[in-house]
């Protein structure tokens, strides 16, 4: 666990993201978008800027995270949006883990769209550091779809 700082300049890029937001799809689009940068502005200072796609393992071999990183490093962004008012149409829950009795589980942050109670995964084990994550229902991720 590696602790990093945003500093002013940081953050306003951040809320500049979330302008105009018109709808709950409009937000999800955004919050892609936010964590994508959120990865990039912390990568720079913790060295996960190398974090690749998935488990692979870079030449470096320092900066990969695993998919529960992924998923605490992602319910920690989600949680400052949501505390910082950008997020007007969802609502931040606890990451979710799938196949807990498997031998390999996997772990997802998610959003919960307030009019609908529809919860989303949010996860970012699938693309490499600073591309927007993956946003799906959280029923088709739990199945694998």
């Amino acid at each position: 666990s590696t602790d990093a700082s945003l500093s002013e300049s940081e953050w306003h890029q951040v809320q500049a993201l979330f302008k105009g937001v018109k709808n709950a799809s409009d937000e999800r689009k955004r919050v892609k978008r936010a964590i994508a940068l959120l990865e990039v502005l912390v990568g720079n200072k913790t060295g996960t800027w190398r974090d690749l796609a998935l488990n692979q393992v870079p030449s470096e071999k320092t900066g990969q995270l695993d998919c529960k990183a992924e998923a605490t490093n992602t319910t920690t962004y989600l949680r400052l949006l949501e505390q910082d008012g950008l997020l007007k149409w969802h609502r931040v829950r606890d990451h979710v883990v799938r196949d807990r009795f498997w031998l390999v589980p996997h772990w997802t942050g998610v959003i919960e769209d307030q009019a609908t109670g529809v919860k989303y995964s949010v996860d970012s084990w699938f693309k490499k550091n600073g591309e927007p994550p993956t946003v799906v229902t959280l029923e088709r991720w739990l199945n694998k779809k």
